[in-house]
């Protein structure tokens, strides 16, 4: 659990005994129904929790009104747990931002295609390559296991999102692919475009040869053909 804020022995008394001071404290519209009743939490489990405190109880992750549980300690020095709804904006003016659903949802799609891409540049004796794609895969393992855990989302809903974003990596890939072919292509005929036909090239060396045997270099007639147009 995640603690809010804290919370004095004469706060606890006042706000589990006040629903008015309930409604201040939650910072509830005055007209808006709030449920608010004693946690139903062993003894043993209460031990563990620190007393004087507010905490934001997993059940609250990705519900618009969060459950938070005030835990505090009488005066025979007993713990006791009382639990009610907390709004969002609540959690946020105590510097608590819950994660809600579109925003796991968020999550787990960035980290599932950073695990797809992590996978597809993973190459065989590369060392960095293979602990990126591990690192990528137990990352989105971990944050999978905690949504299943909040029941956020169930199995069948996170296989589809794998499915669906698995088909979009493999599209975009082919397309990008596609695209370096034709690129690639493009640029070979560019290339023999600018070389000389095998005509041209025979008419050079026949130049050459003959210019030779005149005793000409191809620089000296070049000169001349220079001078001759100035």
């Amino acid at each position: 659990m995640q603690k809010v804020t804290s919370l004095s022995n004469d706060q606890f008394k006042t706000l589990v005994s006040d629903k008015r001071e309930l409604k201040k404290f939650m910072k509830y519209p005055q007209n808006e129904k709030i449920e608010a009743g004693w946690a139903n939490i062993s003894g043993e489990q209460l031990q563990d929790i620190p007393s004087g405190a507010v905490y934001l109880t997993q059940s609250a992750i990705g519900e618009e009104k969060p459950q938070v549980l005030f835990v505090s300690t009488d005066e025979r020095g007993q713990k006791q747990a009382y639990e009610s709804e907390a709004t969002v904006d609540f959690l946020r003016s105590h510097d608590v931002n819950p994660v809600l659903e579109k925003d796991r949802e968020t999550q787990l799609k960035t980290s599932y295609i950073t695990f797809l891409q992590a996978h597809d540049k993973e190459k065989p004796q590369d060392i960095d390559s293979m602990l990126a794609r591990v690192n990528a895969e137990n990352d989105y393992v971990m944050l999978k296991s905690s949504t299943l855990k909040e029941k956020q989302f169930t199995s069948d809903q996170l296989k589809g999102m794998e499915n669906e974003l698995s088909h979009q990596f493999q599209a975009r890939k082919q397309t990008q692919e596609k695209d370096r072919y034709q690129e690639d292509y493009k640029q070979e005929v560019l290339e023999v475009m600018q070389q000389p036909s095998e005509e041209t090239q025979y008419k050079q060396l026949f130049k050459q040869s003959l210019l030779a045997q005149l005793g000409i270099s191809d620089e000296k007639d070049s000169s001349k053909e220079a001078e001759k147009g100035s």
